[in-house]
């Protein structure tokens, strides 16, 4: 299936939340996270890694979500071949 630009539209719209998610759990150090934060974290930076890899969805994020996510140091997840 064709990944289309109004599906990276929705995508970009639906990352807003996982940014938001994983910079409020990031700065608190993992031993401290509570048990829903780790799978929250996991859940939303995997969300965005999964999208990182699609290279029209990272041309829609704009300049501030683009500069977020790599302020979370997150990058596309690459499938072992």
């Amino acid at each position: 299936m064709e990944y289309t630009q109004e599906q990276a539209n929705r995508d970009v719209l639906a990352a807003e939340d996982s940014i938001l998610i994983c910079e409020q759990i990031k700065p608190i150090a993992e031993s401290d996270r509570t048990e829903d934060q780790v799978e929250d974290f996991f859940r939303n930076e995997r969300h965005l890694k999964i999208k990182m890899a699609k290279p029209l969805f990272v041309s829609t994020l704009s300049t501030d979500q683009a500069n977020r996510i790599a302020a979370l140091n997150i990058t596309a997840l690459v499938k072992p071949e």
